[in-house]
């Protein structure tokens, strides 16, 4: 597996890669070449990661430049400075599969690799549905063995786009043993009910948080919690102390290790975003047992179930009306977004994912035996 910021950052693509490396470390002789110690199954390589150069790649006048060319500047000078290094250690430890995380730097590691050597790939698609497509169209012309697609909408788009590619749906995991309603809840202060966001601050983003501080503010007794950090975090914080006040609203940032205790102090989790491809939060808040409220569309519908609502976020009426409905069935609902979440335990999807290895390992060039102990554990 790759991805250079695992260990690093705790994006949703880093907390997968370390979450599922940790689980088939269990069934394969598996490698996770990361930005730092995961585990025993990390290998820490050397390069520029996305996570320690943001802030510079971001700065004003490096990013006149470099956004000439790339809309992710960090995410590209972590792309270059890791090709090598990931180049060089497959080379010289040839594997059976390789599996890229960190979207096309990975990807087009693996395909030089393959091309020398014939190791098949299987790839996992985070952002499908994003930048209206371009992210899969790109990934796609790589012709990875197998694709792995998060959610049926994105199968549907990769299928339109390229007949003939092996895919899989497997969306995110979740320990439901971790995420839990039950146990210590972080305290922060605000009255109940709290309504949780989780989302970077950043207003050219996707996340379209004035919509949840606007909707929160209609609703007279609740208070909000945004749990994120970015460059827009003073505009978010003024506009939420000018609409809700300063005693029900916060903005914080936590380590992933205590978002469970984060999830089990609200009451209900929402998002307004344009686009949730993968819905990690949404898992996680479910398990937690939290109602959710989102943004209506097939895929936010595939990952809720019944374990909370979607609607028309863009309009206010709407919203609010969708959050006061949730809190007022809130211990209700408990049970049902736990049991919906049930169906992305870590458990269901670390089979899947083993099933789809062996798959693309045995239909690949490459001779391959059950009995191998290079891949295999007993």
């Amino acid at each position: 597996m790759i991805h250079p910021n695992a260990g690093v950052g705790w994006g949703n693509s880093e907390i997968f890669a370390v979450e599922l490396a940790r689980r088939l470390d269990n069934y394969l002789e598996l490698e996770l070449l990361s930005g730092a110690d995961c585990g025993s199954f990390s290998r820490p390589i050397k390069s520029i990661t996305r996570s320690n150069i943001h802030g510079i790649a971001n700065h004003p006048l490096i990013a006149c430049v470099l956004k000439k060319w790339f809309s992710r500047p960090e995410i590209a000078i972590e792309h270059l400075t890791s090709f090598f290094p990931c180049i060089a250690y497959l080379l010289k430890n040839p594997a059976d599969l390789i599996f890229p995380q960190n979207d096309y730097g990975g990807l087009f590691v693996a395909t030089c690799v393959r091309a020398i050597k014939g190791t098949p790939i299987m790839f996992t698609e985070h952002n499908s549905l994003a930048n209206c497509g371009n992210c899969l169209k790109r990934n796609l012309a790589l012709k990875p063995d197998r694709l792995i697609l998060i959610n049926p909408e994105a199968a549907n788009q990769a299928r339109n786009l390229a007949p003939n590619q092996v895919l899989n749906v497997i969306p995110y995991g979740v320990d439901p043993r971790e995420f839990t309603p039950e146990g210590k809840a972080i305290v922060t202060g605000l009255p109940k009910p709290t309504v949780l966001c989780v989302a970077p601050l950043n207003r050219d983003r996707n996340q379209r948080i004035e919509l949840t501080i606007e909707a929160v503010s209609r609703l007279p007794d609740a208070s909000l919690l945004i749990c994120g950090n970015g460059i827009d975090r003073d505009y978010f914080q003024d506009l939420g102390d000018r609409l809700l006040g300063r005693e029900r609203f916060q903005i914080r940032a936590f380590a992933y290790a205590q978002m469970p205790q984060v999830y089990r102090g609200a009451n209900v989790f929402t998002s307004a975003s344009i686009q949730e491809p993968h819905g990690l939060t949404y898992i996680e808040a479910m398990a937690s047992g939290l109602p959710v409220v989102a943004t209506d569309d097939a895929v936010r519908r595939y990952l809720i179930g019944n374990g909370g609502t979607t609607c028309d976020v863009t309009n206010p009426d709407v919203y609010t009306q969708s959050l006061q409905n949730a809190l007022e069935v809130h211990w209700d609902w408990q049970q049902q977004p736990r049991q919906n979440a049930l169906r992305f335990s870590w458990q269901k999807i670390t089979q899947l994912y083993y099933k789809a290895i062996l798959q693309t390992i045995f239909n690949s060039n490459k001779t391959f035996s059950l009995s191998s102990n290079h891949s295999l554990k007993q």
